[in-house]
């Protein structure tokens, strides 16, 4: 790949993909080809409570919160759905470890973040997403999680990755 941006764009989502996959333990899960203006998101096959939801991956240097953020919505209105996030790279931060991935920002629409945390059975941990969720700069309708924490609201708060014990 000879544009340096766009490979370090697919190493992201590359790592991206991998830890939902291994975080959901979902092997359905996958980087999705682009479709030009009927784009759907970066990463495919991820549902939260049979919904589909859009994931747009960004590892730019500069935020631009509102710029891509409004390339999700779009993309959730070419997938018709309500639920997407944009996973934004973290200055500084690797990809190299599950751990280091997991802790990348993933935000939404604070109305979204509400809706899928209040179908969540387990109260306790929807209180702990509101008590270390993060304000993203400048825009007041948009809130953030880590991935990991992302990973554990679409798996309904159940434990990450493959069960261990297959008894």
């Amino acid at each position: 790949m000879s544009n340096p941006s766009k490979a370090k764009g697919t190493r992201f989502e590359t790592a991206v993909c991998d830890y939902l996959r291994w975080a959901l333990d979902d092997e359905r899960i996958q980087r999705l080809t682009l479709h030009g203006a009927k784009d759907i998101g970066d990463i495919g096959n991820v549902y939260f409570h049979g919904q589909p939801v859009v994931l747009e991956c960004k590892a730019t240097r500069t935020p631009n919160w509102r710029k891509h953020w409004t390339e999700c919505e779009i993309e959730m209105g070419n997938r018709d759905t309500e639920l997407g996030w944009v996973i934004r790279k973290q200055p500084g931060l690797g990809i190299d470890t599950r751990n280091k991935v997991g802790a990348h920002l993933a935000y939404t629409r604070k109305q979204t973040y509400f809706q899928m945390t209040d179908m969540l059975k387990n109260t306790e941990l929807a209180n702990q997403f509101d008590n270390t969720s993060t304000r993203i700069p400048r825009n007041p309708l948009l809130i953030g999680l880590t991935l990991q924490q992302l990973a554990l609201l679409l798996n309904n708060g159940l434990n990450l990755g493959p069960d261990k014990d297959m008894t």
